[in-house]
């Protein structure tokens, strides 16, 4: 059975996060489709498609979504590498009739002579691959900023457009001016028509397709019917008027110019406070433009990053951006990478170090073999997993989604029962005739349709999560999941793991025992020993190989080498069965060499054959700078905070007494299974657990605990099972609780903002205040005030103080 595709789309055209669920409706209705996301904040839509459908691929999913919704959509491609370039057609069959190894295709994309070019770099480089008379073409940005600048740049064209021609109908209207009625309201038809035009695109096509496509009723249908209603009311009145009938409403032409004219500031003015908080945050404006390589005379030459090919050598002028995932091979500095890390120190680099797209050299000079291209390097693999978990919706979210699935209808519901009351209120109290009555109602219902706004509740969400997902991945916090921001203001208890998690992951072997046996010398069992534990990723392995190292050793060959997780190696050597890690594993716990090791605090690591002690090692860890005043701190916000580790009693106590965490608090000698089994056991006593491990050996324990935390590099930041991958230090566990603090703080204030706003607003829009009323005309104010504080609310995580 074929692999289902998943495929991810840009949206344009997205105004309000009805129009995401809008998109969302059209896309449950083709067959095929599954795991549907959309996120109107960052202009995304992401599904599985299933290949068993004949009749549905992208391409013809693409067209019929975009007749439907009206939004334009581009499939976002990976995998291969692209280059845009500026051709002649002539040069494009070329290319094609070439073959070159590597090549995959060349398509036209907008602008003239403008085609894209993709070719797998592994066979051939971009440099290679361009043509004599190609020039690149300009550099395409951040989708979503692009598309949320067009948007910014329409919105800003239609309200300046629908001003022109509102402000003179206003000025006729509601000034003192001996303009006579007539000529006034003939000039206020022509004029407040234009405005209707404007709205069209903007309002009556999005509403209509959601009605008919969708079977919904959107935020532009409330718009629509308020704008028609009042400028068709209009109409009719100054048709009545001309006839000679008398209407006690008169023409108000200036309400439905003056409404649309509102509501497009409104979405104006989010569209701006949009696109600010999305680059505010964005990752993708550390990706330098341009380098320098190195030929192989020794010279430099100026390149643009998109033409690097791997086997160039790259040299890092001083105080410039890194472009990109980089292997020193000369020269010595100190890296900024504060901007990844959160680390404010700089962290010094020579050759054998690597170094990570987006981080700022220092002062040094710095030469290195490219390791991974722009736009598929550890820069581009953090902002994919940022934008990636915009796509995951926390519980909260479906609470939002539910009241607004009632809010519109329930907005209709009371805007009919406003026109039937004051129907009956100006008949019967007032006394007024059926004409006059029908023009006060519609006034008041108008009112009511206008000034609801659902787009506060959906954004109160969304907006803090893309906000809170940017500032994290400052501070070198990756949120993988969304819902680990809500998972993690709950945080009762912090579980860690010890080596590599509160200890540095380096650690030193500090003594070797070898007790004499028939069977082995010395240099056999360093030699064997030495092939066990080569290319074993953990951090004792990886300490006795580096001791190995820098010890000339013999040659051993072993057999059937098998990893036991949370144990050890096990293996084959001559025909004896080989046994290498923990003493208690391997029952040698008793020997007095490994027990004075033990009883010394160090992590005791030992080599069997055939059940025989052949070689024990003693190995030191180095406590993380920051371990004990991250513990303090948590401590102080009343988190329990634990050690499990799979090593012995006496090195995991005196890890805890060094750090502070309370001896009832320390598991040892765990197994992965039962550092899951820990974890669950305070789950089962209510608590939210955080788990954070290095996750060599503990990654069941981290898939178990409510928000999962695995300590990690730039470069791995996509392994693992874990909810959030902390690229600096322990540091990040306390930017991770005090970012999901102040998010959720935000989204109940947007929450209760919302309901306020939407209630209030409704009653003084009905009428229901009898001395206090908001006329029609002014009710488009209310895309302003509704939206304004949730955006404010959200980018004020910005501004807030320091997480770290």
């Amino acid at each position: 059975m074929a692999a289902r595709e998943h495929i991810v789309l840009n949206v344009t055209g997205m105004t309000c996060t009805g129009c995401s669920k809008k998109l969302i409706n059209v896309l449950h209705g083709i067959p095929g489709l599954s795991n549907i996301k959309v996120t109107f904040v960052s202009g995304t839509a992401a599904f599985e498609l299933d290949p068993g459908h004949d009749r549905i691929s992208v391409e013809n999913v693409v067209p019929l979504v975009e007749r439907q919704t009206g939004f334009k959509l581009a499939r976002v491609t990976s995998g291969h590498m692209h280059l845009d370039v500026l051709l002649e057609s002539s040069s494009i069959r070329h290319l094609e009739e070439a073959s070159l190894d590597g090549f995959v295709s060349v398509e036209k994309v907008r602008g003239k002579h403008r085609y894209r070019i993709t070719y797998d770099p592994t066979l051939v480089g971009a440099r290679d691959l361009l043509p004599p008379n190609a020039a690149l073409a300009p550099p395409v940005s951040d989708s979503t900023l692009t598309e949320g600048k067009k948007r910014l740049v329409n919105m800003t064209l239609a309200f300046l457009s629908s001003a022109a021609f509102t402000i003179p109908v206003v000025v006729l209207n509601w000034s003192n001016n001996p303009v006579p009625r007539q000529t006034r309201e003939i000039t206020a038809l022509v004029l407040a028509t234009i405005p209707q035009m404007i709205a069209v695109p903007e309002f009556y096509a999005s509403a209509i397709k959601a009605l008919v496509f969708s079977r919904m009723i959107e935020m532009d249908m409330l718009v629509v019917i308020s704008i028609t209603a009042a400028y068709f009311y209009s109409v009719v009145a100054f048709a009545l008027y001309e006839a000679g009938i008398s209407v006690k409403e008169a023409a108000f032409f200036e309400t439905s110019s003056l409404l649309i004219t509102l509501v497009l500031l409104g979405r104006l003015v989010a569209a701006f406070c949009r696109v600010r908080a999305v680059s505010a945050v964005s990752l993708r404006s550390l990706q330098a433009e341009t380098t320098h390589i190195v030929q192989p005379d020794g010279a430099t030459i100026k390149l643009d990053a998109r033409l690097l090919q791997f086997g160039d050598t790259i040299r890092i002028a001083p105080h410039t951006r890194i472009v990109t995932d980089i292997d020193v091979i000369l020269g010595t500095s100190a890296v900024d990478e504060s901007m990844l890390t959160g680390e404010a120190n700089p962290v010094p680099k020579q050759a054998g170090d690597s170094l990570v797209a987006g981080t700022l050299n220092g002062p040094g000079v710095l030469e290195g073999r490219l390791k991974r291209l722009p736009g598929a390097n550890s820069l581009t693999d953090i902002v994919n997993l940022v934008e990636n978990a915009l796509g995951s919706k926390p519980r909260v979210q479906d609470l939002a989604d539910k009241v607004a699935s009632w809010f519109i209808p329930t907005i209709v519901a009371v805007a009919v029962a406003t026109l039937i009351i004051w129907i009956a209120v100006a008949l019967r109290v007032r006394g007024e005739n059926a004409g006059g009555a029908i023009g006060t109602a519609i006034t008041y219902g108008i009112a009511v349709l206008a000034i609801s706004c659902p787009c506060a509740l959906g954004l109160a969400v969304p907006m803090v999560l893309v906000i809170a997902g940017g500032v994290a991945a400052r501070a070198g916090v990756v949120i993988k999941e969304a819902d680990a921001i809500e998972r993690g203001y709950k945080t009762t208890d912090v579980v860690f793991d010890k080596t590599g998690t509160l200890t540095m992951a380096d650690l030193t072997v500090a003594t070797v025992s070898t007790p004499q046996t028939p069977r082995i010398t010395e240099e056999e069992a360093l030699a064997l020993t030495n092939n066990l534990v080569s290319g074993n990723k953990h951090p004792v392995s990886q300490a006795i190989s580096l001791y190995m190292k820098a010890h000339d050793r013999l040659e051993s060959k072993v057999d059937h080498v098998n990893s036991v997780p949370g144990a050890g190696i096990e293996a084959e050597w001559k025909s004896f069965a080989v046994k290498a890690g923990n003493p208690y594993w391997n029952s040698t716990d008793a020997e007095p060499c490994v027990r004075d090791i033990i009883e010394a605090g160090m992590t005791a690591f030992s080599v069997t054959i055939d059940g025989s002690l052949i070689l024990a090692f003693g190995l030191q860890s180095q406590i993380r700078d920051e371990a004990t005043a991250v513990v303090q701190a948590l401590q102080r916000q009343n988190i329990r905070c634990h050690i499990v580790s799979g090593d012995t009693d006496k090195a995991v106590q005196d890890i805890a007494s060094r750090v502070g965490i309370d001896a009832n608090n320390v598991a040892s000698r765990h197994s992965p299974a039962q550092k899951m089994q820990f974890v669950r056991q305070l789950q089962s006593d209510g608590r939210i657990v955080l788990f954070c491990g290095d996750g060599t050996n503990d990654a069941v324990a981290i898939a178990q605990a409510n928000v999962g935390v695995q300590i990690g590099t730039a470069s791995d930041v996509t392994n693992g099972v874990c909810d959030v991958t902390l690229l600096g230090g322990l540091e990040g566990i306390l930017a991770l609780l005090g970012i999901s603090k102040r998010a959720f703080s935000r989204i109940t204030f947007n929450f209760v903002w919302a309901a306020v706003y939407n209630v209030f607003a409704v009653l003084l829009a009905s009428g229901a205040l009898v001395k206090f009323r908001i006329p029609p005309a002014y009710a488009g104010l209310g895309e302003i005030v509704s939206v304004c504080p949730v955006i404010a609310a959200a980018v004020s995580l910005i501004w807030g103080r320091k997480y770290v």
